[in-house]
């Protein structure tokens, strides 16, 4: 690091129809003109504030810029800064007939104050979704998806992907979770391989690996954790502030409900209590996040409330509660919307269960201002139109990530 500090960078960009923008690295002269030299630590500021794409294009300029872009420090400064720019949502549905996943991408309208706007998807890929489940929630721009025999960690934004290492087991009935750590900037793999189902219906946490990305090639063995059965037919997981945090089921009966809770960085283990929730619900339940904490998001009948449960103290097992009545849209109550998540505005996302009819259009929901707006969705172009699509998830958080470049 201290000798790319001491090496000159002279930034040089050309006023075309193009705007094109070059990067050369000399001793300070070019064609006999004389340029300023631009320290290294300018020059990164400079790159933090350009789109992704441009620093894409800039890998291929010289290896000076490559070895800026790829640092690990870099790629985490930009990760935050990019983290207070507009992001997206990802959202899978499912084809019924052919049983594959299909991922899209939107862009979430910055006009919150229209009834109404629209926005274009962009559709990344396809995988199938048996013998296994794949949610795929965003993680600080990463998503991890595939069968065991082929896990994959794809970055949306660039469209890149890389393949991790196989786990060495016979077993498909394996469950991933992707988890991040904001504190040394790494991501984490944690594998859940499932033993002979108990009782004919649920496994029992046999195994847990854990893999680093970029720094292993290979899967390490958990040694101490508390025994559990995964809760696979509900919400899938999540991570938030370095913790991951998914379903578990702690009786064979399936009635004793829990939260397990996964520290990226230290990789201990903890139980969480779920809090006492009505039987009857529309959905299973959404895991999200409310102003950075774990949040359970549930609708009930006949009054169509939904609930927003947050996870106040995770040691002590406290929970909030907080109740909505959607308001009407011209006189209107949209029956058939369900909650899935939460976005960092503190509005509420309800989309349908699945996708029949065009125009195709999610609605948000902000508890402050107790009104709804509706963002009507183009381009979902990629789905069979004679064919019922059911959306599997609806996660926000999607940000300009630098890795697998």
């Amino acid at each position: 690091m201290n000798q790319q500090q001491s090496t000159p960078y002279v930034l040089i960009i050309e006023t075309q129809k193009a705007k094109k923008k070059k990067i050369f690295d000399d001793l300070g002269t070019i064609g006999g003109n004389s340029y300023p030299v631009v320290p290294v630590d300018l020059i990164q500021e400079i790159f933090k504030g350009l789109p992704i794409k441009v620093l894409a294009r800039f890998l291929c300029v010289s290896k000076e810029c490559a070895s800026i872009i790829r640092n690990r420090d870099f790629v985490k400064s930009y990760l935050m800064k990019s983290s207070n720019r507009p992001q997206s949502l990802i959202f899978t549905f499912e084809d019924k007939c052919s049983g594959k996943y299909f991922f899209f991408s939107l862009l979430q309208p910055q006009d919150r104050g229209e009834p109404s706007s629209s926005s274009v998807a962009v559709y990344h890929m396809k995988c199938h979704s048996r013998p296994y489940k794949t949610f795929v929630p965003s993680v600080h721009g990463l998503i991890c998806y595939g069968p065991p025999s082929k896990l994959m960690v794809y970055n949306p934004c660039i469209r890149r992907s890389i393949t991790l290492p196989k786990i060495d087991s016979l077993r498909i009935d394996m469950y991933h979770f992707l988890g991040y750590d904001p504190i040394d900037g790494v991501y984490k793999v944690l594998c859940m391989i499932e033993g002979n189902p108990i009782g004919g219906k649920f496994g029992l946490a046999q195994e847990l690996r854990v893999l680093t990305l970029g720094k292993e090639n290979s899967w390490r063995l958990v040694e101490d954790f508390p025994q559990h059965f995964l809760d696979s037919l509900d919400a899938p997981d999540i991570c938030i502030n370095g913790v991951s945090y998914y379903k578990v089921l702690l009786d064979t009966q399936g009635k004793n409900k829990a939260f397990m809770s996964f520290d990226v960085r230290s990789e201990k283990f903890d139980l969480i209590k779920r809090p006492e929730l009505p039987e009857r619900s529309f959905l299973p339940l959404k895991l999200t996040s409310y102003e950075g904490k774990l949040a359970l998001l549930s609708s009930y009948s006949p009054d169509y409330r939904i609930e927003l449960w947050v996870l106040e103290d995770a040691a002590k097992h406290e929970w909030s509660k907080k109740s909505y009545f959607l308001p009407t849209i011209n006189g209107e109550l949209r029956y058939g919307f369900y909650p899935f998540c939460v976005v960092d505005e503190g509005e509420l996302v309800l989309a349908p269960l699945g996708v029949r009819t065009d125009p195709f259009y999610v609605l948000y929901y902000d508890p402050k201002k107790n009104c709804v707006r509706r963002v009507y969705i183009e381009g979902i172009t990629e789905l069979n139109e004679n064919t019922y699509h059911s959306i599997i998830s609806v996660f926000p958080g999607q940000v300009d990530n630098l890795m697998c470049l």
